[in-house]
């Protein structure tokens, strides 16, 4: 999906497309995340050197990124579905998805268990 705005990444003001910082074959249920979006021109979406799908480092940078973004929203230890709700603003059948494999605490879910459902199964570290 392509449209006028400003690369993320280089800042040039032109056609950008939508990546998902995960990915919708990773974890369908953030596909309409908007905090799982990065808006990149063709060199840094797709470009065979220089694409987000091509380049690691770039890949882990945006991963990274939305893995912070869910600590520093996730405030509490252990967290209720409307909690998650608020931070990831999607839908309930998507919410639902991402935690149907975790185990409740007292009706609440433990925080890391949240974020790494929501990175994939996969939690970065910085390098």
């Amino acid at each position: 999906m392509a449209k006028h705005g400003t690369c993320e990444e280089c800042k040039l003001d032109t056609v950008v497309e939508l990546h998902h910082i995960i990915s919708r074959k990773q974890l369908k249920a953030l596909e309409f995340c908007e905090h799982n979006f990065a808006y990149l021109c063709y060199n840094h979406h797709r470009h065979s050197k220089t694409g987000v799908h091509f380049n690691r480092e770039l890949d882990h940078k945006y991963k990274l990124k939305f893995q912070n973004y869910l600590e520093e929203n996730f405030l509490n230890e252990y967290l209720t579905r409307e909690e998650i709700k608020a931070v990831l603003e999607i839908k309930d059948k998507a919410i639902d998805s991402i935690l149907k494999h975790l185990i409740q605490h007292k009706g609440k879910y433990a925080r890391e268990d949240v974020i790494r459902a929501c990175m994939g199964g996969k939690m970065m570290i910085n390098d």
